[in-house]
């Protein structure tokens, strides 16, 4: 077995690796919002899954480049997978940096999301893992399609379509199982989550003010 086929065994393994832990992470996320809380055993679930993409990204990485510097040419479709990969790995940073953090911390406070204020920012944090997803399935999608014809335009026009799509679709369903648990909500925590709201859109008022 020469270099390059061993290069590429591990490109494969590296973008299998980005996928599975992906597509586990939103798994995971789902069934998260579906409890409307996180408990400490999800959250280091979500943390391995994480840990998986962080594999796959490094070994997809090193792997793509030593296909360059070996084979001497880079092809539209591989330029674009890697472009689509930069993005996953910008992707990644932000889930470690905003969206991380906040899970872990709503953990350890054994807290309802409509009481911690995290009900609020999960639609939008929720794209996160939308971007990845997506972005992990382009570059299996394009690794394994030898013969798409598309140029580098095309494919990234491709890609930046099916991820606004999905976008739109995660911050809708996000928001959509939120308020189906916060209507299961005993009436006083309703209302102390109403009140929340009220305090919250007052405090912004007088801000803004």
């Amino acid at each position: 077995m020469d270099l390059h086929t061993l290069l590429l065994i591990a490109h494969i393994i590296g973008v299998a690796l980005g996928a599975g832990g992906a597509t586990t992470s939103d798994f995971l996320f789902l069934s998260i919002l579906r409890n409307g809380r996180i408990e400490n055993a999800e959250f280091r679930l979500l943390k391995v899954a994480s840990g998986i993409v962080i594999g796959g990204l490094m070994l997809l990485t090193a792997t793509g480049i030593g296909l360059v510097i070996l084979n001497g040419t880079v092809s539209h479709r591989f330029f674009a997978k890697m472009t689509i990969v930069l993005i996953a790995t910008l992707n990644g940073g932000l889930m470690h940096s905003k969206l991380l953090p906040l899970l872990q911390n709503s953990a350890q406070k054994k807290q309802l999301f409509h009481l911690n204020g995290l009900s609020d920012k999960l639609p939008r944090l929720g794209v996160l893992g939308a971007v990845s997803a997506v972005s992990w399935y382009a570059a299996l999608i394009l690794g394994a399609w030898r013969s798409l014809s598309l140029g580098y335009a095309g494919i990234l026009i491709g890609y930046l379509a099916l991820l606004a799509l999905t976008m739109v679709a995660v911050m809708t369903t996000t928001h959509w199982l939120l308020q189906k648990h916060a209507l299961h909500l005993p009436q006083p925590k309703r209302e102390r989550v109403r009140h929340t709201a009220v305090a919250r859109k007052k405090h912004r008022a007088k801000h803004a003010g």
